[in-house]
């Protein structure tokens, strides 16, 4: 491998490196190879789908699916809204018991943040492959700034974000908690979020969107038992 300095790959250098080693079964030295460039090139995207390609060839699920999720984070910032979400849902499929949230928290140190830029859709799919929630959490761990689009039998509706955080949520003609709870019973649709630099009216009021989704939790059990639930929110 051509090296400048100790901290320095060549990321084709890397690739041919680690090709030669699988071809005579090394595949963990091949690994390592590439796990040392990615530690100099985090945001180098052929080196991570090759590492990704070996360990899926390898049998190495789980650590294909975090390769994944580094991908996803880095297609999200750049704006490529196929590329993530064939990641996304690749993961996922790779390894279940992976979230899609908590993963991308760390992956974003290796991320330069999204820049300010017009109406921009960034991240769309299916709510049978991804979780409204795990979305809600990948866009607060992105700080995205915009609105989730959920359209669904059940419900349509928007939920807008400030910085990652939930601002508020529009579905009919509730507003607030109360149609957030409705869009986050949806299981089955799709959604789709556009990025903004709008201002939005803040009609949610929290500090934290995962102490928002327990308090709909609970409100959604309370509907389940008849106790009113979501209707009083």
């Amino acid at each position: 491998m051509t090296r400048n300095n100790p901290n320095e790959y060549d990321p084709e250098s890397a690739i041919i490196d680690a090709e030669l080693l699988v071809k005579y079964r090394m595949i963990n030295r091949a690994v390592e190879t590439l796990e040392r460039a990615i530690d100099s090139l985090p945001r180098h995207v052929g080196l991570r789908e090759k590492l990704r390609e070996i360990l899926i060839d390898a049998g190495l699920r789980d650590q294909a699916a975090q390769q994944c999720l580094a991908l996803a984070s880095l297609h999200i910032s750049a704006g490529d809204i196929d590329r993530a979400n064939e990641r996304l849902l690749e993961a996922k499929r790779l390894d279940p018991r992976v979230s899609v949230t908590g993963q991308l928290k760390d992956t974003r140190r290796s991320v330069e943040p999204p820049q300010p830029q017009r109406s921009q859709k960034i991240l769309a799919g299916n709510l049978a492959d991804v979780n409204l929630f795990d979305i809600i959490q990948i866009i607060e761990n992105s700080k995205l700034t915009g609105a989730l689009t959920v359209t669904s039998p059940t419900a349509v509706g928007d939920i807008m974000f400030d910085e990652g955080l939930v601002v508020g949520a529009k579905s009919g003609a509730d507003f607030g908690k109360r149609a957030l709870g409705r869009l986050a019973g949806v299981v089955e649709g799709t959604f789709e979020f556009e990025k903004s630099n709008a201002a939005f009216e803040h009609t949610i009021q929290t500090t934290s969107n995962t102490a928002l989704i327990l308090d709909l939790l609970r409100a959604k059990d309370e509907e389940d038992a008849g106790l009113g639930g979501l209707d009083s929110m």
